[in-house]
């Protein structure tokens, strides 16, 4: 059987929620070097698009890392197949003409454009890129680190 209830979030996140009791913190959590990835040459004009927004909003919270570079790669793939496909099945209509019976069938780009919509909506929210992923973040006025303040506070105060 496996894991049960939605998984973990991680420790840097649980501290910019908000959380300070040290028993639910992992102070042995691995944390990947900082800085955001570099966007890959061969990706499409727009899935860089996409990069390009989530680097200019996310950047700076410092919760996207460069190893997370292949599930954000993911996702802006996922991003320009959700955007080819709106464009295209705007362009077509729900319904489409039968050819055997002379009526009109559901178009089958409705269930491609809902697929890639929910590829989209679940590697957003792995990244924070969801309005409800980022409830309750409160991210640091400044660039200092908020998890590296937290963790050098709790050392002074030997916790």
């Amino acid at each position: 059987m496996g894991r049960r209830g939605p998984p973990p979030a991680p420790t840097r996140l649980r501290v910019l929620h908000g959380e300070t009791r040290p028993s639910r913190l992992n102070r042995y959590e691995p944390v990947p070097p900082g800085g955001f990835p570099a966007m890959p040459d061969d990706l499409d004009p727009d899935a860089q698009a996409e990069w390009r927004h989530v680097e200019a909003h996310m950047a700076a919270t410092g919760v996207i890392r460069p190893v997370d570079r292949l599930l954000l790669r993911a996702y802006c793939e996922a991003a320009s197949r959700y955007l080819q496909s709106v464009r295209l099945y705007a362009t077509s209509g729900p319904l489409l003409p039968d050819r055997g019976h002379h009526g009109v069938v559901k178009n089958p780009l409705h269930q491609i454009v809902r697929d890639n919509e929910a590829t989209l909506r679940g590697l957003a929210r792995e990244l924070g890129l969801t309005p409800s992923a980022r409830a309750g973040l409160v991210a640091a006025p400044s660039s200092a680190d908020p998890f590296e303040a937290y963790l050098r506070d709790r050392r002074r105060t030997g916790a």
